[in-house]
């Protein structure tokens, strides 16, 4: 089933509050200029999207609570009371926050801080610390969660279950970028990854509750309670107008080979429009659609943030902005998941 081109559809901006670098150290003073510059272009962002779509865009924050955030500044909630002006300014225009996590840990051999995912028991530790950190600093449990670096398994996803987190919203459900690298790339540095990333190319493409078994599949009797909302995905194809391409289209369905991640941090896109052009098409042919997006906080001089600035300004010149509503994740949870997920 289509959507109306008159009906609106729930979105989703995740904005991940880190340090602009991975490689952080005590000697330095400043981790966090690109924290202030996001901050900057959301609240430019958030008005020219009420002007587009006459509705107040809401955005999602998720700060950095992990081990490494409290070796280095000193504490696990640093960039939440370290800023308490944007905390409550943030809050104040209906903003909503979340945990975002990295298991990164120092390597006395490397002398480098590198992405732990081979040691099973640092990533569930890992994630309950930043949990239990973020909790400790809003006085209420952590609903909101987005795993760093891409990274998703069994034992994050459990240990989110059990903790009662409502949200996760960072699988990304394609052959992804950490099958084949070894480092997690930053806007200026990198991070060896130690293990090996888990191939999400057969998970839902929608929300779903995962099996106990494998977060990867739907859990059919044996769900979690907590519900996966994967990032947005899209046809490589450029998409084309006309009876003959649509046929085609509803036929043969969008190859997997041609799936890739809706990602605005890219530069592959050809220009902004047609990053919206792709997203459009893509809704356009969910059932419950949605859209779901994912930026960090780079400092502005760095290409990645500075195509962010584009993609995004550009939206509120789309048709689709009219009809995009960022909202809170969990005030559309029935809305956007398939009733034989529920």
């Amino acid at each position: 089933m289509k959507i109306s081109h008159r009906e609106t559809i729930p979105a989703f901006l995740s904005i991940d509050v880190e340090p602009d670098a991975l490689q952080i150290s005590r000697d330095e003073t400043e981790h966090w200029p690109g924290y202030r510059t996001t901050y900057e272009f959301a609240a430019s962002l958030r008005h020219q999207l009420a002007q587009a779509s006459g509705t107040k865009p809401i955005f999602g924050w998720y700060y950095r609570t992990d081990p490494q955030i409290e070796q280095v500044c000193g504490r696990a909630d640093f960039a939440l009371t370290a800023f308490p002006e944007r905390t409550a300014a943030l809050r104040e225009e209906g903003d909503y926050f979340g945990v975002h996590a990295h298991p990164l840990r120092w390597s006395d051999e490397r002398k480098l801080w590198v992405h732990d995912v081979s040691d099973r028991q640092w990533l569930r530790d890992c994630t309950k610390f930043a949990l239990d950190a973020f909790s400790a600093c809003s006085g209420s449990p952590t609903k909101l969660f987005r795993a760093g670096a891409a990274f998703l398994c069994d034992d994050i996803v459990d240990i989110l279950d059990r903790n009662g987190v409502a949200v996760e919203l960072s699988l990304e459900p394609v052959a992804g970028w950490g099958l084949h690298s070894r480092k997690v790339q930053g806007a200026i540095d990198s991070s060896p990854i130690v293990g090996e990333y888990k191939n999400c190319a057969t998970a839902p493409k929608t929300p779903y509750y995962p099996s106990r078994k494998d977060f990867r599949r739907p859990g059919y009797g044996d769900g979690r309670r907590i519900l996966l909302v994967p990032l947005s995905t899209g046809s490589a194809v450029r998409p084309s107008g006309g009876l003959i391409p649509e046929l085609k289209r509803r036929l043969l369905g969008t190859s997997k080979a041609n799936l890739m991640m809706l990602d605005p941090t890219e530069d592959e896109w050809p220009g902004e429009r047609h990053f919206w052009d792709v997203v459009s098409h893509q809704v356009a042919a969910m059932e419950r659609p949605y859209v779901s997006l994912a930026i960090r906080t780079d400092g502005f001089e760095s290409r990645r943030a500075a195509r962010v600035h584009r993609v995004f300004t550009a939206l509120a010149q789309h048709p689709l902005a009219k009809r995009l509503r960022f909202v809170h994740p969990l005030e559309v949870k029935e809305q956007i998941t398939p009733q034989y997920y529920s």
